[in-house]
């Protein structure tokens, strides 16, 4: 049982499960009751940003409260780096059936290329490295060890554990024997007689 409370003045609830206030997302008790009360959608109280594509607009900080980039002006890049991706993509595909067309495409990417790297400070952002080294805000290591995992013996070394129902059937359909040390006729013999345990 979980008691909700709403307050009808916001259009808010709380619940005792208290998932809103640990994860972000309203449980189902909560909907529930704003389902029984004809809401036809969930108040903006409990859309957070993080879950929004508005999130990607506000700014970034690592762990140590410093800012990483704008992204502001992320969404614009990244519109920009996709049509500069589709322009290339179409000169490819109009010279591919002309070898001169190719060499003259690629003599216009070289040449640019060399252009960039004389600019200095510009380099790829496809090198993981580095993007790990800033994300992380450490060096990569040059070379990393790993040791062999530890063997395991688990062919012939030891017998399988045996369910209780599987020992029972097994012990129900043992011979039954005379034991020395209690006189009866049991499954058991003088070694593992019940009334020698503890001797």
């Amino acid at each position: 049982m979980h008691t909700v409370r709403h307050h009808l003045e916001n259009n808010t609830a709380e619940c005792s499960c208290k998932m809103y206030e640990r994860e972000g997302i309203p449980c189902r008790h909560i909907l529930w009751v704003m389902k029984e009360k004809g809401l036809k959608s969930l108040p903006a109280a409990y859309i957070k940003t993080r879950w929004t594509k508005a999130a990607m607009n506000m700014p970034m900080f690592d762990l140590g409260g410093n800012l990483i980039e704008d992204t502001t002006n992320m969404e614009a890049v990244k519109k920009k780096v996709g049509h500069l991706w589709s322009e290339i993509f179409t000169c490819v595909s109009m010279a591919e059936n002309n070898e001169d067309c190719l060499d003259d495409f690629m003599k216009l990417i070289d040449g640019f290329k060399q252009s960039l790297l004389s600019r200095g400070n510009l380099q790829a952002s496809g090198d993981k490295g580095k993007q790990m080294e800033t994300l992380l805000d450490c060096p990569v290591p040059e070379e990393v060890t790993i040791l062999d995992p530890n063997k395991s013996k688990n062919k012939g070394t030891q017998k399988r554990i045996k369910g209780k129902r599987e020992q029972a059937t097994e012990q129900h359909q043992k011979p039954l024997r005379l034991c020395r040390t209690c006189q009866q006729m049991a499954t058991h013999d003088s070694r593992n007689c019940p009334d020698k345990v503890g001797y």
